[in-house]
């Protein structure tokens, strides 16, 4: 199995995890290991990171599946210096930086879907007329002129649909 090792390790700790680190994997990084390994040497690795573990140890151990999946595999040491799928990380704040209080509090969103979806296929409709298909076809003229514009056609077909209602619900 492929894995990779990150180390958020400090002070002296540090060096003793690299210590351990380098004599299984080879260093990619800074502070990240990769090789190929069993599963026995890969509880080889965890007991001596264990063994030589401190309080500023945090070392995260991650199965590479395939080019976009890894998998924790375990973290030996401050759990806390990495999140529930082992990633670092890098910058964090108790702001609401997604305004999601007043942002996603719309009160016309059902509305807006609806007219977005209305237009799609208006839209659609208007590019279903013949003169609009007969500029699709393989021995169609080049730089033939439309006689009406589909977009003018949509907006028509969506004025008769329309016509004579007063309130949005309509």
């Amino acid at each position: 199995m492929m894995v990779t090792f990150v180390s958020q390790c400090e002070k002296k700790a540090l060096n003793r995890t690299r210590r351990v680190l380098d004599a299984f994997a080879n260093r990619i990084g800074d502070n990240t290991w990769q090789t190929v390994i069993t599963l026995e040497g890969l509880g080889a690795v965890k007991n001596l990171l264990r063994k030589s573990a401190s309080k500023n140890t945090a070392v995260s151990c991650h199965w590479i599946r395939s080019r976009s999946r890894s998998d924790l595999v375990w973290v030996v040491g401050n759990s806390r210096k990495f999140n529930n799928q082992g990633i670092v990380p890098v910058n964090t704040t108790k702001r609401d930086v997604l305004k999601s209080d007043w942002q996603n509090n719309w009160s016309q969103a059902f509305s807006i879907q609806v007219a977005a979806t209305l237009a799609a296929l208006l839209h659609d409709l208007g590019k279903a007329t013949v003169g609009f298909q007969r500029k699709l076809q393989k021995n169609a003229p080049r730089g033939l002129p439309d006689t009406y514009r589909h977009e003018w056609i949509s907006l028509h077909l969506f004025n008769c649909l329309i016509r004579g209602c007063t309130t949005d619900e309509e």
